[in-house]
């Protein structure tokens, strides 16, 4: 009886005990990583070769390891006369038939693509919506979380100093399925409880929310990361003063995601933000649900791109392949192998429990070496050190390789968010109520206002005979919404918090009109 008295009393007083001590370690400052203190280090410091040689080791490694255990790529490498024990220097992994998601991922069977067909080690299911509306699954361990997790630690501290700031980050990510919004808050949130003052906000698409959330917290931290689709993030901004909100009453800083902007684009978030550097302020992902978070802009990639704006000689000298200045991004060799191969990118990595050789995104793109972008600057006469100097980001830069992405190769067009694809559209004016007055051939692309907001614009082709009319178009814009909305999960949020700027446009056009529907190969998207 007393010994259980006792245990009651001790356990009395214990637990309070505990739960103090816990409760004021919750509210300690952050205490040094000794792991990703000595990582950022080297990141700056080890040649740039030190880290490319890791992407060849991730590749061969990877590959034994798919040989040995995927059947689906076992099948892959049988179908194509590949003898995969022959494969032993990375000049014979190069050699290696690309794959992609319709000619190896939808093809193959669903759990031979899974090591040892082992689905049970994912802790988290993600999807595409995918072009023909049905989506494809990426189940993902936490080995894989981790992967974002270091790399949004590393960003997070040597750019946005969250180790030396309080902070709140608001997700603005779309919440469900599809990757951006759960996989920025659990792996954020798993960076918090590692000892810095990071608050989480998992809000969603909802920019009322979103900006009433920023209203009520706001004040309480020292910095404020946004996180979001870009055209949300300017939706945001743009709109913030109408919620009672002065931007520059806060530190901001902004995390984006799923596209590329121009940099017109990211002048209007700095100066709507009132961002101190921009360079150091905003941080770009570059990533998919494919591969993961693969590489992002950091302050000197997008300092090279400024330069590259202002540089007709430059910009050539870097992206030969491309008529424009691309997104470019930095990215972590141990996690993923890039080549450029016929103006596109290639990758290779393991972002999900589906592991991935040699894998074509259709991004139009490429790589460029570390010690490469430095010797391509200086025949332009540029010192890469002075110019980080004069930008104010010398302390960050790190000896990374580049990749450069313009847009997707294939039939999509990327809007707020959502990947929006042609056979969507096609399948709306397959509608017979439709078939009537359009042939069915169109054109899309992606355009933007003078305040920079992105559209997506759509030219259709009249049947011979038929006159445009306001009903017309009234009826046919309904049907590709209703039809994008039920088979595209990613418009369909950006639809339901932003209808308005995700309402596409339609223009139409003659009969057989030689500007769109001229005699050839009929394009469905244009660049």
């Amino acid at each position: 009886m007393l010994n259980s008295q006792l245990g009651v009393f001790v356990g009395f007083i214990v637990r309070p005990v505990l739960c103090y001590n816990l409760f004021m370690k919750s509210f300690n400052y952050y205490q040094p990583n000794p792991s990703i203190d000595r990582e950022l280090h080297d990141l700056k410091t080890k040649p740039a070769s030190y880290w490319e040689k890791k992407g060849e080791k991730l590749a061969m490694d990877l590959f034994h390891y798919v040989y040995a255990t995927v059947p689906a790529y076992k099948k892959f490498l049988k179908k194509h006369k590949i003898d995969g024990s022959k494969i032993k220097t990375l000049a014979d992994f190069k050699t290696l038939p690309l794959i992609d998601k319709a000619g190896y991922l939808r093809i193959s069977v669903y759990e031979e693509l899974f090591p040892n067909r082992d689905l049970t080690g994912a802790t988290t299911v993600s999807a595409t919506s995918g072009s023909t509306g049905e989506p494809f699954y990426f189940p993902r361990g936490e080995a894989h979380d981790e992967q974002y997790r270091y790399v949004a630690e590393i960003f997070s501290k040597n750019q946005f100093a969250i180790d030396k700031h309080t902070t709140l980050g608001i997700v603005g990510f779309g919440l469900g399925i599809w990757i951006g919004g759960m996989f920025t808050y659990k792996n954020f949130n798993v960076i918090a409880q590692k000892g810095y003052k990071l608050t989480l906000a998992p809000i969603g698409t909802n920019k009322e929310l979103f900006l009433k959330t920023l209203k009520k917290f706001g004040h309480n931290y020292d910095q404020v990361i946004l996180m979001g689709y870009p055209p949300f993030i300017k939706d945001a901004i743009d709109h913030a003063a109408l919620y009672g909100i002065n931007l520059k009453d806060y530190k901001i800083r902004i995390l984006t995601a799923a596209e590329g902007f121009s940099e017109r684009f990211r002048e209007h978030l700095a100066a709507g933000a009132g961002l101190e550097n921009s360079y150091r302020d905003i941080v770009n992902i570059y990533g998919t649900v494919e591969l993961g978070t693969m590489a992002h802009e950091t302050a000197l990639s997008y300092l090279i791109r400024h330069l590259a704006n202002n540089n007709k000689a430059l910009a050539q000298s870097l992206f030969p392949n491309i008529g424009t200045v691309p997104t470019l991004a930095q990215y972590y060799p141990q996690h993923a192998y890039f080549e450029q191969i016929k103006g596109e990118v290639v990758g290779t990595g393991y972002g999900s429990s589906i592991p991935l050789l040699r894998y074509r995104f259709h991004d139009v793109g490429g790589v460029i070496k570390f010690t490469d972008m430095e010797a391509l600057l200086a025949a332009q006469g540029i010192d890469l050190q002075k110019e980080a100097a004069k930008a104010g980001i010398k302390d960050l830069l790190l000896k990374l390789p580049f990749v450069y992405v313009a847009e997707r190769s294939d039939n999509t067009v990327i809007l707020r968010g959502a990947n929006v694809y042609a056979s969507q559209v096609r399948n709306a004016l397959d509608d017979r109520a439709l078939s009537k007055f359009v042939t069915g051939k169109f054109t899309m692309m992606k355009k933007e206002t003078w305040k920079a907001d992105g559209y997506l614009e759509i030219h259709l082709e009249l049947k011979d005979k038929i006159k445009p009319t306001t009903a017309l178009k009234k009826k046919i814009l309904s049907t590709i919404i209703a039809d994008l909305r039920q088979y595209n999960s990613e418009y369909n949020d950006a639809y339901a918090h932003q209808s308005r700027k995700a309402t596409p446009r339609l223009k139409f056009w003659p009969y057989q009109h030689q500007l769109h529907f001229g005699p050839g190969k009929q394009r469905w998207v244009k660049k």
